[in-house]
């Protein structure tokens, strides 16, 4: 029997296309719900991934493996190695995993490990949780909590307070509007296009900031400090570490202090301010200034005063005007 290059071509096409959309799941489960929907999973070992979708109802893939390898098991099979409890309302579900003891005495091949893909309506609010795995969010309007021990945590397109937690960890967050407050004890965060107040802090990473609206902290004990196109109030801190930074629109303060390193600003040009800088080497232009001044302090009012500039290093101490 003799076949054309073309349907042999077309065959293998359309093998590589089923392929290319098998489900990457062991089973799923669909809950119903009404919006606005609360969602929370606890899982001690996993990845949480949460995308928006359209409808009423919550989808839930469980990815179930061992090593690399993923597991075509049912829930009833998993519910017999692991302890899952699902609990659902009309508008919220609740699932938590829980790991036997013995298991963690096994090798990461032997050990079973709950991976979840979500698909959840717009309006919902969820709280995520992995003692070790990595947290990513996007798409859903409410407040938002996340939290892993050892993990990344990526939040993207969120309308709505943003809480997350890990500590060992990067943190990037993306296209917010509403209130941030994240922190890792070891990695670095990265926030951009944010519109609300942020408080973020790593204990050993560089944090890196661009085109945020509100008033803005940071602090980390041993990074870098970087932002820019930031318009409202910014205080930052290091241990050890430079600071330079751009801002377009100045607002009530600008605190900034390093211990080793050097400071390096740009803000707008007129604006009142009340001076407090200090560092072993100042470039700081006055103008319209009333106050003292010397080689590695200044203190005083430039343009009549009225925002608080407060700028300390052991370092060099550069502020422009733009």
């Amino acid at each position: 029997m003799k076949f054309s290059l073309s349907l042999i071509t077309a065959c293998l096409f359309a093998v590589s296309v089923c392929r290319a959309q098998d489900p990457e799941y062991s089973f799923k489960e669909v809950y119903k719900v009404s919006t606005p929907a609360q969602l929370s999973i606890s899982s001690s070992d996993g990845n949480i991934e949460v995308l928006p979708s359209q409808g009423n109802s919550i989808e839930v893939f469980f990815q179930v493996k061992k090593g690399n390898n993923l597991l075509k098991i049912s829930k009833a099979e998993l519910s017999k190695e692991l302890k899952l409890e699902i609990e659902t309302t009309s508008n919220s579900v609740a699932i938590s995993v829980e790991y036997p003891p013995s298991t963690w005495s096994f090798g990461f091949n032997d050990r079973m490990r709950v991976n979840f893909r979500v698909l959840v309506p717009t309006q919902t609010a969820c709280d995520l949780r992995s003692s070790d795995g990595n947290i990513a969010l996007s798409g859903v309007t409410a407040n938002q909590k996340c939290k892993t021990s050892d993990g990344d945590i990526r939040v993207s397109s969120i309308k709505g307070d943003v809480f997350g937690r890990t500590s060992d960890g990067n943190i990037h967050v993306t296209q917010v509007n509403g209130a941030i407050d994240m922190k890792t004890s070891d990695g670095n965060i990265r926030l951009e296009n944010i519109s609300g107040n942020a408080t973020v802090g790593t204990s050993d990473g560089n944090i890196s900031i661009t085109k945020a609206k509100g008033e803005i902290s940071t602090s980390t004990s041993d990074g870098d400090i970087s932002f820019r196109e930031i318009a409202g109030s910014f205080s930052g801190s290091t241990s050890d570490g430079n600071v330079k930074g751009d801002m377009i629109e100045l607002q009530k303060s600008l605190t900034v202090r390093t211990s080793d390193g050097n400071i390096d600003i740009s803000i707008p040009d007129h604006l009142g301010l009340d001076l407090d800088v200090k560092g072993e080497s100042l470039h700081v232009p006055l103008t319209n200034f009333s106050g003292t001044s010397d080689e590695k302090v200044i203190r005083g009012k430039s343009n009549g005063g009225g925002i608080a500039v407060n700028l300390s290093s052991n370092g060099g101490v550069s502020l422009t005007y733009r």
